[in-house]
């Protein structure tokens, strides 16, 4: 395994030395420390210095070889204590928050706070264990069925797009995105295929849920078996927004959170 101590974080920050509260924000999987910007701006004007480094190989992290949760919490881990970042609030998005909890339970930092940000990991949920059955046994089927199919018809006829479609209808459109670049696609199922659902019940950080009502990429029902786990949680649900509420309404995002925290 090489040294993931020497993997060069890039990072934004807002800092003033007047600011007593630090917040360390994670984008979720292909995003970017710059789409948190508005957002991190927003909350350094409400007094909190923000950190916010891009993850490795997304944007300008590099990384060219296959990775897994431990070893991501050990990098952001590295990079928290390099800048003496300790007793904060720590914020992260989508599925990235299984990090959190990694870094959470291995009592390095003081953690004031932890925001879970439209955050999804409940690997035993029967819906989408019943989603991906159905892929995985369809997907083969056709993908035998078009094996005998000329190439230039096969294109004609759009495998790409339903397979796309396909991987949308069970949440893994990340998946798509990743699979083009090898180490990038184990990295990705490396994150995705380990459950941590049991973890979530050992929390015991003041623990603020932010949930989108009407976003499709991390159910509801992960919200409520989250909030009646997390001894120390409160859900806050958020109507008629979306998974990317951070980039179309950062200022009702800041707001929420200013009032629960």
């Amino acid at each position: 395994m090489q040294n993931i101590t020497n993997l060069e974080i890039k990072y934004k920050d807002f800092i003033d030395d007047n600011n007593s509260e630090t917040i360390v924000i994670l984008h979720g999987w292909w995003w970017k420390s710059d789409s948190w910007l508005k957002l991190g701006d927003l909350l350094f004007k409400s007094w909190f210095n923000v950190i916010i480094p891009d993850l490795p190989w997304f944007w300008e992290t590099k990384l060219d070889y296959v990775f897994d949760l431990d070893e991501y919490a050990k990098v952001i881990a590295n990079f928290l204590r390099t800048l003496k970042i300790d007793n904060f609030i720590l914020w992260w998005h989508s599925n990235w928050w299984a990090i959190a909890i990694k870094i959470v339970k291995s009592n390095i930092f003081t953690i004031k706070t932890l925001v879970l940000n439209n955050s999804s990991w409940i690997r035993n949920d029967k819906k989408r264990s019943i989603k991906r059955k159905i892929f995985n046994f369809s997907s083969k089927i056709i993908k035998k069925l078009f094996n005998f199919i000329p190439s230039p018809l096969r294109r004609k006829l759009g495998w790409v797009q339903i397979r796309k479609k396909i991987y949308n209808f069970i949440w893994w459109s990340d998946y798509i995105k990743s699979e083009e670049i090898p180490f990038l696609k184990e990295t990705y199922l490396n994150v995705i295929s380990e459950d941590i659902t049991e973890q979530i019940k050992k929390i015991d950080s003041n623990t603020l849920l932010i949930r989108w009502e009407l976003d499709k990429y991390t159910p509801l029902s992960d919200a409520h078996f989250m909030r009646n786990n997390i001894k120390k949680s409160k859900l806050i649900i958020i109507s008629n927004e979306w998974h990317s509420i951070h980039l179309k309404n950062p200022n009702l995002l800041v707001n929420k959170f200013l009032e629960n925290i």
